[in-house]
């Protein structure tokens, strides 16, 4: 790991989390509002963060932390919420560092201790995590998940297909009520948003859109990207709340349709079970 960054982690409470943004999906909201050929849209929880990739001094941390930057979103949720776990951290993001010793300390206590055996160890090093570690972090820190696995069918349901069912239905049948927007079209469930793991890089899914024609796309914060510039100044002088329209083409980052996801074959997710 080049020394510049790991002298960057060990300040990363103040030096990127402090800096992820809550309140794009609100943003997002207002622009799917606009949308005419919307059906319906399913949102996550508005609280949620887009954790995005470490940049510093005109240098970035590659593509090793997309795991960690996804568990970090989703405890930006675990913390608004009432859930087992909103007290750790002093009540905060944790940093990948605190996320590495978590991870370490459940394969101690047998949770899906073959990543271990997989990775030698990951503390200190930049090495990638996907879905079991994630899974055995939630396990150790005692907060309920679910993994699903989702692969094509020979002579049956794509990968892609079996994921955008899993996800519209998750989102519009998990919960009874539905947090008013501007549009009867776009619903904020106020749920927890969810892990998507597919080959080689990893995303947190903050909702699906469902097009009037039928075809759908995930919503998701990519933590290969970040927010653009348009959407934090959006955020930051919520213009979208005082008579400024905003482009809806700032919405196409946040898309995942079919023509992105056919390419691969097989998909997992990990969701937050909720207590009811």
């Amino acid at each position: 790991m080049p020394d510049w960054l790991y002298r960057f982690l060990e300040n990363e409470e103040n030096q990127h989390l402090k800096d992820a943004p809550p309140g794009i999906s609100d943003i997002l909201c207002k622009l799917l509002e606009q949308v005419e050929e919307i059906e319906t849209v399913y949102l996550c929880h508005a609280a949620v963060r887009y954790v995005g990739k470490i940049k510093a001094n005109g240098k970035d941390e590659g593509d090793h932390f997309c795991g960690y930057h996804n568990i970090q979103m989703l405890f930006s949720y675990v913390h608004t919420s009432d859930m087992h776990g909103h007290e750790l951290f002093n009540g905060g993001i944790p940093s990948i560092w605190e996320i590495q010793g978590v991870i370490e300390e459940a394969w101690d206590q047998g949770f899906n201790e073959s990543g271990r055996a997989q990775t030698g160890g990951i503390k200190g090093t930049r090495k990638h995590i996907g879905t079991p570690e994630a899974q055995a972090l939630f396990g150790c820190l005692k907060i309920p998940c679910k993994a699903d696995r989702f692969q094509d069918i020979k002579g049956g349901a794509k990968a892609y297909k079996q994921l955008f069912d899993s996800v519209e239905h998750y989102f519009s049948t998990s919960v009874a009520t539905f947090h008013l927007t501007g549009s009867p079209r776009v619903r904020n469930t106020g749920l927890p948003p969810i892990y998507l793991q597919r080959p080689r890089h990893s995303m947190t899914i903050v909702g699906i859109e469902k097009q009037k024609g039928g075809s759908r796309s995930l919503l998701v914060f990519d933590p290969a990207y970040g927010p653009s510039k348009e959407m934090l100044k959006m955020v930051n002088v919520t213009s979208a709340t005082n008579g400024i329209e905003p482009s809806t083409s700032l919405i196409k980052p946040y898309r995942r349709g079919k023509s992105y996801l056919k390419r691969y074959h097989a998909f997992e997710t990990l969701r937050l079970v909720v207590p009811t």
